[in-house]
């Protein structure tokens, strides 16, 4: 049997953590707000929908 060498995990972790850590100035930067904003309007738009909300517009508007 071949034997394992107990520290590799702990580098090989310690090293993908310093991987994701960095950030990448090419990447896309969205702020907690916009986040926080996306999902009240997106709750929102599901919670109208179940309640028939916007059946009942699209029909008073007769669109």
């Amino acid at each position: 049997m071949a034997k394992e060498k107990k520290s590799s995990g702990i580098q090989q972790a310690a090293g993908l953590i310093r991987y994701f850590d960095e950030e990448s100035e090419d990447a896309i930067q969205i702020s907690k707000g916009s986040i926080y904003a996306i999902c009240i309007i997106f709750s929102v738009g599901i919670y109208l929908a179940n309640y028939g909300v916007w059946s009942w517009m699209w029909a008073t508007l007769g669109l």
